[in-house]
């Protein structure tokens, strides 16, 4: 997460939490500050920003394994705005588990709803004028993000849920 932190300084983006390879969560901003990661004014007005550590080229694969994280899933076939993404790295399962995690709490202390935008890979018109309340991705809000392309969002809410049942 500190590389990942230097990049998102270095290219003036700003988010609040961070999840590291081995599933640590950061906080790195204030959820009453504002973030700049969403790409407008609005969105990040709105919205609580979270940067999962991954390389998205399949050339970072051997980096991760030298540093003894092991090899990241390799997601093909993955689909945003119509469109299938060149093969890359996806997640770690222990990456997910704290977004969950993430998510749970986020919504337990904020009263933000375990929900997902009514599209699935494209941009969601409630999220594009600020009126979605629930968990989206930057895909949600514009064509020119894909990011997060292979989350499989159904599982990380299926696991935040459950969390939330044993509260």
């Amino acid at each position: 997460s500190n590389s990942c932190y230097k990049v998102l300084e270095k290219r003036g983006i700003s988010v609040h939490f961070g999840i590291d390879n081995d599933g640590t969560i950061f906080q790195w901003l204030d959820m009453q500050h504002a973030g700049w990661h969403a790409g407008g004014r609005t969105w990040n007005h709105k919205s609580v920003g979270v940067e999962i550590s991954n390389a998205y080229s399949l050339k970072y694969q051997s980096w991760y394994e030298r540093k003894g994280f092991g090899p990241r899933p390799v997601m093909e076939g993955a689909k945003v705005h119509g469109k299938t993404c060149s093969t890359h790295l996806g997640f770690y399962d222990v990456q997910l588990e704290a977004l969950a995690a993430l998510w749970e709490a986020v919504s337990y202390a904020t009263g933000i709803p375990l929900a997902l935008p009514s599209t699935d890979n494209a941009v969601d018109p409630d999220c594009v004028r600020g009126d979605f309340k629930g968990f989206c991705n930057h895909y949600h809000l514009t064509k020119r993000k894909i990011d997060c392309a292979s989350l499989d969002n159904d599982k990380v809410l299926r696991m935040a849920l459950q969390l939330r049942e044993r509260r």
